[in-house]
């Protein structure tokens, strides 16, 4: 083994004659049992007289701690503790009791008894010495692991800022009053799998007697899927006002300018998304249906079965001239209509399936919905929908965004007659 230099440092700043053996006593015993060619150096110093030199020059430091000392913390000053741990210099120390071992834990220092076998020492100093350049290594690689951790953590904070923000401006997009008309009332769920949501909706009061409902769901997940909801909402013609009126753009056209809206932003990227859009006429209780690619809107009946409304139209955002259809569909007091995304088949996945089956689509959410028809109030259901939601497992990770827009048409109401050509609050999206 090459040469080493141990620094012996006494505790006792003034030792007393039987304080315990001595730090020259302990420099004659080790050089006693060290090889007979020379390899350990030793250096004493008293505790209150280390200096910065003999820091530098030790490769391995042995503190012999006062006998008769009650410390809490480390007896070694901090600035000669902490330079020991930034040089990495092996460290022992003698004599600590059992109920101050804990004012050490912080520290590297292997603690031993003060009545060790001095060869017993030698070897515990020679493997501390031996491990050294591997330990010098790791904590390099550990100091450079820190430094990319932190730029990494900083990293991540910004990006979790920024997508704070976005789920922000996002949710500002969603309604911020329900509006309710002649009996025709809505309640609303929305859950993003993460930040932000591929899902859109909007329920938008179209005249003293029209409501619009709308929901559309971008294709894939994260911020480009909730970048492409906001070309959408923005893309969304809904009524077109002249001067001195205003026309209602039915679905089926509503579906048609939204696809050649999104087809025109594209570039060299395909986007596209499914949609759907209802006109109800509040009054007459005729609703207007068009749908783009869409979950069908479920129609639970008093008088029949629930089922399913159908309508012709390809996705939005593929091909040019895709048509879409409408129909009617008349209401009764008491029916219930659920638009929805298709997160649902998702959503209530079967108890005993694996991790893998859990994430494929199945048909218990009709189930589901179909026990909301017993709910005398779209709050109701929407809030027995979010129990039921919260009460699956694996919830909290959903695996797709949720929309849900649920829709009950009570008895017929009169309600005041407002001009909303005159009242811009009212008007989402128009075009003159």
């Amino acid at each position: 083994m090459s040469r080493w230099n141990l620094l012996i440092v006494d505790g006792q700043p003034s030792p007393e004659p039987g304080a315990g053996v001595s730090a020259a006593e302990w420099a004659v015993l080790l050089n006693r049992h060290a090889d007979s060619n020379g390899a350990l150096r030793t250096h004493q110093r008293l505790v209150d007289s280390i200096g910065e030199n003999d820091l530098a020059l030790a490769d391995a430091v042995l503190f012999l701690l006062p006998t008769e000392t009650d410390q809490a913390t480390p007896a070694l000053p901090p600035a000669v503790l902490n330079q020991i741990e930034e040089r990495a210099i092996p460290l022992v120390v003698l004599g600590v009791k059992p109920s101050e071992a804990n004012a050490w834990h912080h520290t590297s220092a292997m603690l031993l008894p003060s009545n060790i076998d001095p060869q017993a020492l030698l070897y515990a100093f020679r493997g501390m010495l031996h491990r050294q350049p591997d330990f010098s290594q790791l904590r390099q690689e550990l100091a450079l692991a820190q430094r990319f951790h932190g730029g990494l953590e900083s990293e991540i904070t910004r990006m979790h800022d920024e997508l704070q923000l976005a789920a922000i401006v996002q949710r500002e997009l969603l309604p911020r009053e329900i509006p309710s008309l002649h009996g025709i009332r809505f309640a609303t769920v929305w859950r993003p799998a993460n930040y932000v949501s591929g899902d859109i909706y909007d329920l938008i009061r179209l005249d003293e007697d029209h409501i619009g409902v709308f929901i559309a769901d971008a294709v894939g997940h994260g911020v480009p899927a909730a970048l492409m909801t906001m070309v959408i909402s923005r893309s969304l013609l809904t009524k077109e006002i002249t001067d001195q009126s205003y026309r209602i753009v039915p679905p089926a056209e509503v579906m048609h300018r939204l696809n050649q809206e999104l087809i025109v932003r594209q570039e060299n990227s395909t986007r596209f998304a499914t949609a759907v859009y209802a006109v109800v006429n509040c009054r007459t209780r005729i609703m207007t249906l068009a749908g783009a690619g869409h979950p069908p809107p479920i129609h639970l009946s008093e008088s029949g079965e629930p089922r399913q409304l159908e309508t012709n139209g390809g996705l939005l955002g593929i091909f040019e001239d895709e048509e879409y259809d409408q129909i009617d569909v008349e209401l009764s007091v008491n029916d219930r209509v659920i638009f929805f995304s298709d997160g649902f088949e998702q959503a209530f996945p079967d108890e005993s399936a694996d991790a893998y089956e859990r994430q494929l689509p199945t048909l218990q959410y009709r189930q589901e919905f179909e026990d909301l028809a017993r709910k005398s109030d779209p709050e109701q259901m929407v809030d027995h929908l979010r129990k039921r939601l919260d009460a699956q497992r694996g919830s909290l990770h959903q695996t797709d965004d949720l929309t849900m827009i649920c829709m009950i048409a009570d008895a017929l109401k009169t309600m005041p007659i407002e001009d909303v050509t005159q009242n811009p609050a009212s008007i989402r999206r128009v075009a003159s």
